[in-house]
């Protein structure tokens, strides 16, 4: 009989304390879980999940998902706060469940009271960073909405099954790892507030259209050998700031007009903080932060990047992206070994590398980058050059890491406190959606995610 230990396990909820800091929030209320197994092989204080689900889950509920769960086309789920779902998967076929989007779904969480999507205690280690033991989220062409409000998200990648929509759609084969969340309807909405997804096989957030705000939001540990934590294709239209990425298997961001649907890609990337990424991506000239190609559009300012691999890289001619309607700079870049800093502005990329055709594509007065060492930013609970590239490609920076708004907060005398450009407007104003409204952050002046301590 299965026995779970989140009442009891001191270790495990000093973890969870401090993954949910920001909202001063532990994982489960320990009066709802004990050590004895409950029915079917569901601990006690938790309730069995599976098959077709719709209307409300919680607030302050624990459910356990023993195999796939379907919102059908034109239901809705909507996750309360305080609601803790653990998903019981193995990462191997027939034995890893996803939730199947084709209506809508909305996770409210508070800063009090977060939800949490992932895995159990004993699943929680960080040799299995990149395990994959579930599905994750997995929007059809019909799902209408997907809303994540202080919502965490952890461990998703398995591997793909016959019978899952996203192998039936083409995007995946089956076998391939399936991305925490995904979402294919250039109709719809998505909406990621305050909320963070962590120790993913591949992507965090595939979308193929929706009109789309992340923002506030943090991520960690996506892709093993590869992977964005944010991959936009055609379709998709929104904007991006004031988000924080750390070790992502190649760019935190990423935009590309594939696809062939409408309206064209067009995102804008502003005020965010990119750390320690694009170093175990195993093709060679790919990832780093911020990554425009293949006819996408979009603003890109303010953006801080830091120990990765490259900077801001707008591909090359014959999949460039929409140069006509491209605008940057502003953006601040640190190395502490050579290869970061040959990095800044790449050259398999655009951007000050003198291409025929491509001259007056120069670095922009305004970024701020220098030589090994030089301009370091500062961070108030984060020590640059802790790790070579040789280190990232061993991934011996594999851990759990947390509050990352609160690790790459700006000390009182960092450079990157000014130099940001505010002469330029969001996407939308505002995103409207199931009665809530959204108002997009404007950008700063200061450079990156988060200013000030």
């Amino acid at each position: 009989m299965r026995k779970v230990k989140l009442s009891l396990s001191l270790p495990f909820m000093l973890m969870l304390w401090l993954a949910f800091t920001a909202c001063d929030n532990s994982f489960v209320n320990e009066d709802d879980v004990d050590t004895i197994g409950g029915e079917d092989g569901v601990p006690a204080g938790f309730t069995k999940l599976e098959g077709e689900v719709s209307g409300n889950l919680g607030p302050d509920r624990n459910y356990w998902v023993t195999a796939d769960l379907f919102i059908k086309q034109g239901q809705s789920l909507t996750i309360l706060e305080g609601t803790n779902i653990i998903i019981d998967g193995s990462g191997r076929p027939g034995r890893s469940p996803e939730i199947n989007v084709a209506g809508s779904l909305y996770s409210y969480g508070t800063a009090d009271k977060p939800v949490y999507i992932g895995v159990e205690e004993d699943k929680r280690k960080v040799e299995n960073i990149f395990r994959g033991f579930w599905g994750g989220i997995i929007g059809t062409d019909t799902a209408e909405d997907m809303v994540f409000e202080y919502t965490t998200i952890e461990f998703a990648g398995a591997p793909a099954e016959s019978g899952s929509s996203i192998v039936a759609e083409g995007e995946i084969d089956e076998g391939e790892p399936r991305y925490a969340v995904y979402m294919v309807n250039p109709e719809g909405n998505f909406i990621m507030w305050h909320s963070r997804i962590a120790y993913t096989k591949d992507d965090a957030i595939r979308l193929n259209g929706a009109k789309t705000l992340i923002a506030y939001s943090e991520f960690a540990f996506n892709g093993e050998t590869g992977g964005e934590s944010v991959n936009t294709k055609s379709g998709v239209v929104g904007d991006f700031c004031y988000n924080v990425f750390y070790s992502i298997g190649t760019n935190g961001l990423k935009a590309a007009n594939s696809k062939g649907r409408q309206p064209q890609c067009n995102n804008n990337y502003y005020n965010n903080t990119i750390v320690g990424s694009g170093w175990r991506r195993s093709q060679a000239g790919r990832g780093g932060s911020l990554n425009y190609e293949n006819g996408a559009r979009g603003e890109s300012f303010n953006n801080l990047v830091a120990e990765s691999r490259y900077g801001l890289r707008l591909f090359p001619p014959d999949d460039e992206p929409d140069m006509a309607n491209m605008k940057w700079g502003n953006h601040f870049y640190f190395g502490s070994h050579a290869e970061m800093v040959e990095g800044f502005h790449p050259n398999n990329g655009i951007i000050g590398q003198n291409i025929p055709g491509y001259e007056n594509i120069v670095i922009p007065s305004t970024d701020v980058f220098g030589a090994v060492g030089e301009n370091d930013p500062k961070f108030v609970g984060y020590t640059v050059g802790t790790y070579t590239p040789a280190n990232y490609r061993a991934v011996s920076d594999a851990k759990f890491v947390n509050n990352l708004h609160e690790m790459f907060k700006l000390q009182a005398d960092s450079p990157a406190l000014s130099g940001g450009n505010t002469n330029f407007s969001p996407i939308f104003t505002e995103y409207v959606v199931n009665g809530k409204t959204y108002s997009t952050p404007l950008p700063s002046s200061f450079i990156g995610a988060v200013g000030a301590n």
